[in-house]
């Protein structure tokens, strides 16, 4: 079952022409991502899935008051089978740390739930970096790209299992760290190294830096 499938950050390179990663999906008995990254601020919805090969799989978050946790249709994922796939998905209730338990049968497998809490000047501040024209050609819009159609996916759904710095350097430097970090939601498949589209060295202020990560985390899952 080998099925083409651009990784999470590659995403954020915003253009079509970019196509470094290639992920064959394992569907091994896991829990994937292993570790999830999201946010919080009550003005807006931050989400994440995870995904298991176990079957019946059941599902809890240690930390209620952190975050819920439902079972979910599987996500339409292009050019990627899920037909094997249970997914689950979260939505967070506030800041911190806890643990997602996935029980098939007499097994626990479990992950790690991250989220970090944004301020309204942050969101605002991620929100106009991502839509506002400019006239600096270090400073495109993401959504000039992204949210055109068919523009590349880089919601929760592809990145949430990839921390901070990882996705930074991916709009800025156009590279990933050197050794594979994070983890898509289907499989353990994790990229690393240079994009092969060197022009993705994308401007941030300092302020921009934790609003682009407010507003990408925040995003709908897969664009719906």
């Amino acid at each position: 079952m080998c099925v083409a499938l651009m990784s999470a950050l590659v995403a954020l390179a915003g253009a079509t022409a970019c196509s470094d990663a290639i992920e064959e999906p394992t569907y091994e008995y896991g829990l994937f991502p292993h570790v999830a990254h999201s946010g919080f601020n009550p003005k807006a919805t931050y989400r994440v899935m995870f995904a298991t090969g176990a079957p019946e799989p059941r599902w809890s978050v240690d930390d209620p008051d952190l975050a819920t946790i439902q079972p979910s249709m599987p996500p339409a994922i292009e050019g990627t089978d899920v037909k094997s796939l249970s997914f689950a998905l979260v939505t967070t209730k506030k800041e911190g740390v806890s643990t997602v338990r996935m029980t098939s049968g007499a097994t626990t497998l479990t992950a790690q739930l991250m989220v970090k809490a944004y301020t309204d000047e942050q969101l605002a501040a991620g929100k106009a970096r991502y839509e506002t024209a400019s006239s600096d050609p270090s400073r495109p819009p993401c959504a000039s790209c992204h949210a055109k159609p068919g523009g590349v996916d880089h919601s929760p759904l592809k990145m949430a299992g990839f921390d901070d710095a990882t996705i930074l350097g991916v709009i800025q430097n156009a590279t990933y760290p050197p050794s594979p970090t994070g983890q898509s939601t289907t499989s353990a498949f994790a990229p690393a190294g240079p994009l092969s589209f060197k022009g993705h060295t994308w401007n941030l202020t300092d302020p921009e830096k934790d609003g682009i990560l407010a507003h990408l985390r925040s995003l709908p899952l897969g664009g719906l």
